[in-house]
């Protein structure tokens, strides 16, 4: 049932997550600049995606994991689906992803270290929606004060705003 309504793109809601690269289910055609303006603007184009609202994102099971951010700051629980479900739902393949922010920022990281880590892609801190402006609409997160072998992990990976993941 899920399946069937993301991959027809019919969406309930805004989509706030666009997957790009080799993904091999994907719910939408090439990018255009006549309508994708804020991918064009950024530099980015695409020949095929796939598109998550908040909808699609909480029909996958959510990962509950506590984590101090910034590093050293306050634990809070946040809450989502793990990056590598997100990504196996559209038969991504490949070694890594880009991760890109709504503010430009990106990070490059391996498939293999972040599924290890239990990257998580959030949608909620302490039980409240992310809001732009926020960190949202989604936020990656990895379990560092559930995890000993994360403690030293530092604030890189931790990409907030994020509206674009790339597998390469």
């Amino acid at each position: 049932m899920f399946a069937d309504v993301w991959r027809q793109g019919e969406f309930r809601g805004t989509v706030i997550l666009t997957v790009t690269g080799n993904v091999a289910l994907p719910t939408r055609s090439e990018s255009s600049e006549d309508v994708d303006r804020f991918f064009t603007y950024n530099d980015i184009t695409f020949d095929k995606a796939a598109q998550f609202d908040v909808a699609a994102l909480q029909a996958f099971q959510q990962a509950s994991v506590n984590a101090d951010f910034p590093k050293g700051g306050r634990v809070y629980l946040f809450e989502g689906p793990l990056l590598k479900d997100v990504l196996d739902s559209v038969g991504a393949e490949g070694e890594a992803v880009t991760i890109r922010a709504l503010d430009g920022y990106a990070v490059d990281i391996s498939l293999e270290d972040a599924y290890a880590a239990g990257a998580v892609v959030a949608l909620k801190r302490d039980g409240i929606p992310f809001a732009i402006g926020d960190f949202g609409p989604t936020h990656v997160v990895f379990p560092r004060a559930d995890r000993a072998d994360l403690a030293d992990m530092n604030d890189d990976w931790w990409v907030w705003s994020i509206y674009h993941i790339n597998v390469e």
